[in-house]
């Protein structure tokens, strides 16, 4: 699958630090309190020194609790959605998620250090954006605007790379190539 650009790629690490176990149900917190509570746990879970398989069930508990896996996942499919069948929707919907759980539980052996600040939360329901920092010891901040609809994350931007929008481009690219099925068997594969 192509390669996500070096921002994109550090990004998507920040992203990871502030990410951690199940929040609590989102609906029953503000935007801000939910981004807070999620980057909290997952920074005493990375301080832990938890196995490999207690990140990935972490992380998959995160993603079906705090982030709306299906309306993401129609997102990042893009078109392509429309034309696929139920039953390729199915199998997309679960590789995608435990492709990304893979992938981002890998992704926490790289934590050094980050700490993540909320900021402001702008709310135009149902949608809040939650402006965030990542504050990294030896570098420059990292900004993040996190994009929670109806108490459930459905994206977030890094520098102003939305993360939704460049795994979509990746799909696609990847579709034109190989078409749905491929696809979904690389992120099977990658899901292992």
């Amino acid at each position: 699958m192509p390669r996500l650009t070096r921002r994109c790629s550090l990004g998507a690490l920040g992203v990871l630090v502030a990410l951690g176990p199940f929040a609590g149900p989102a609906a029953a917190q503000d935007a801000g309190a939910l981004i807070s509570g999620i980057a909290n746990k997952v920074l005493a879970l990375l301080r832990a020194g938890v196995s490999d398989d207690e990140r990935e069930r972490a992380l998959a508990e995160i993603l079906r609790d705090s982030f709306n896996m299906p309306a993401i996942g129609r997102m990042v499919l893009g078109r392509h959605w429309n034309v696929a069948t139920p039953e390729q929707r199915q199998r997309f919907l679960a590789a995608f998620e435990k492709a990304e759980v893979k992938a981002y539980s890998n992704r926490f052996k790289e934590y050094a250090g980050q700490s993540l600040i909320v900021g402001k939360v702008t709310r135009n329901s149902p949608q809040e954006m939650v402006d965030a920092q990542i504050i990294q010891p030896n570098g420059q901040p990292i900004k993040l605007v996190w994009e929670v609809v109806d108490g459930k994350i459905v994206d977030v931007t890094i520098e102003g790379v939305s993360m939704a929008i460049t795994r979509r481009s990746d799909f696609n690219a990847y579709i034109q190539r190989h078409g749905i099925d491929g696809l979904i068997a690389e992120l099977e594969r990658r899901g292992g």
